[in-house]
């Protein structure tokens, strides 16, 4: 078997704080099942002690665009520059020839600036791009393009990152690199069918930080109980993602519940992280008689869909095994424009749902979407009729605040005549209904929607606010990008007040007020 470290794995900021990274444990568990030495380091969370004036970024969710402006992650950088380099030095020190990222949204943009410091100090060492974000549909060609980046993982990483380890980095199913001078993507590996196949997630390296509650939530790990959707939804790209949906049996939830439990004795409660808890009715039921049935006392969240099964006998076992709070993607309360996105259950379903929930003792959340396409204002008031019915049986309303995106893959992307949308390939800019349905009223329907949320006495939290954070930079690049100049002067003075420093936003209001002045000379 290999000796010493083969492989780092790195969580860079922003990234959620509740837990430890799950995707390293999980991964870390099935590289060092084959033998292989690993060192996982979370950056997310040591960037957060070193800068205590910015953990706002962290702690507010509703502050998540800072994670994807270049000029305010420069600044974060420069504050934590000592500890960064000291991070790149400890992670060289492993001597790992791979070193791996886990993406998304929020942390690919530290993931490459570290990424560039790593090849910098040391050139032969291999790093590998993995996660949500390195999906074809999002940035997995763009990434394997980067000089810092040798190859990307696309897909479930566990075998083929094993694969690697065994026989160097080279073309193989799973993966997008550069090879003989171009970018080669080798397509797709194999799905793991079996989840109940994998090792426990191994939280090891993190343990420390466990002990000393450096988590925002100490009693809780998450568990991975199923991979991909039963649904197919024209809007979401996770499905794709996952390409098929799996589920781990009741038998080995509950196993995996009771081994962290006994490991980790400060930890009672467990969020189930697949899309959504109830795919496979039967796992789920399952692990709640395996729970009531032992002395286990856990407490447990989750995603998930509307479904006739979950019913006031289901959800009543639920409670009793310790099922605390469920999410519901609503999304809309029109069931026309919901049947247009392939979502399709009724109101009657997902009211009786969430009814059967609040008599159960569980909190309930809905989710929703602000101008997905085709929505008309018809469909967006009954978004607001519905909110109004469901409020005595929820607790939370988790409010979109990007609205509604269109991800590259999906549906509206592939096939933009058959929902009327154009300018597709701007995830936040796209239009639909003839321009009517742009992101300027997609702010105004968010804003409409949280008033009447928060005067149902819906909590000003997920989502629900009287004003976004980022409202007027938002705006302001949309009507750069709709070369709308004196929207964007309006929108770009407003976002500067709130954030003064900021040369993003300088820069773009520059550019607007130069774009000006021809018509102003003109007229």
């Amino acid at each position: 078997m290999p000796e010493g470290v083969s492989l780092a794995l790195v969580q860079c900021p922003g990234w959620g704080r509740e837990c430890p990274p799950t995707a390293l444990a999980c991964l870390s568990a099935y590289a060092r099942r084959e033998g292989f030495g690993v060192a996982c380091f979370d950056l997310n969370n040591s960037l957060r002690e070193r800068a205590p004036e910015l953990r706002a970024m962290w702690d507010d969710k509703d502050q998540y665009s800072f994670w994807e402006n270049p000029s305010q992650l420069e600044e974060l950088l420069r504050r934590g520059g000592g500890l960064v380099d000291e991070f790149v030095d400890k992670v060289l020190a492993t001597g790992a020839r791979f070193i791996g990222f886990s993406t998304h949204t929020t942390s690919y943009l530290v993931s490459l600036e570290l990424a560039r410091r790593l090849k910098k100090k040391d050139p032969a060492c291999v790093i590998l791009f993995g996660g949500p974000q390195c999906a074809r549909s999002q940035a997995a060609l763009r990434f394997a393009e980067e000089p810092c980046v040798d190859a990307v993982v696309v897909g479930e990483g566990e075998q083929t990152l094993v694969e690697i380890l065994r026989g160097g980095l080279k073309p193989m199913p799973g993966l997008v690199l550069r090879w003989e001078g171009r970018v080669r993507d080798c397509g797709d590996c194999e799905p793991i069918a079996d989840l109940d196949s994998l090792p426990l997630p191994d939280y090891s390296d993190f343990a420390e930080d466990m002990r000393a509650g450096r988590y925002n939530s100490p009693a809780r790990l998450d568990i991975f109980e199923s991979r991909g959707c039963v649904r197919s939804c024209h809007f979401c790209s996770e499905w794709q993602f996952w390409r098929s949906f799996r589920a781990m049996s009741g038998e080995r939830m509950f196993a995996e519940a009771s081994a962290q439990v006994l490991r980790y004795p400060r930890v009672n409660r467990f969020y189930f992280i697949g899309s959504l808890v109830n795919g496979s009715i039967g796992s789920l039921e399952r692990f709640c008689d395996l729970v009531i049935a032992s002395d286990l006392r856990i407490r447990w969240q989750g995603q998930a869909i509307v479904n006739p099964a979950m019913d006031d006998r289901l959800l009543g076992k639920m409670a009793r095994a310790g099922c605390e709070w469920l999410g519901f993607g609503i999304e809309s309360g029109s069931e026309d424009l919901r049947a247009r996105m392939n979502k399709k259950f009724t109101n009657e379903n997902a009211f009786a749902t969430l009814r059967a929930a609040h008599r159960a003792g569980i909190r309930a959340q809905i989710n929703v979407m602000f101008g997905l396409p085709t929505e008309t204002r018809r469909d967006f008031e009954e978004t607001l009729r519905f909110l109004a019915r469901v409020r005595p049986h929820i607790e939370t309303v988790l409010a979109s605040q990007s609205f509604a995106v269109i991800d590259k893959g999906t549906a509206p992307h592939a096939h933009p005549e058959r929902f009327g949308v154009s300018d597709q390939d701007h995830h936040l800019y796209w239009t639909s209904n003839e321009g009517e349905n742009d992101y300027a009223e997609r702010s105004r329907r968010y804003e409409e929607f949280c008033r009447v949320a928060i005067a149902l006495g819906v909590p000003e939290v997920s989502g629900v606010l009287r004003e976004k954070p980022d409202k007027w930079r938002l705006l302001g690049e949309h009507a750069l990008y709709r070369r709308d100049w004196r929207g964007a002067v309006r929108a770009l003075r407003r976002a500067l007040r709130r954030e003064p420093g900021d040369e993003g936003l300088r820069a773009g209001l520059a550019r607007a007020r130069e774009e000006l002045r021809p018509a102003a000379a003109a007229a």
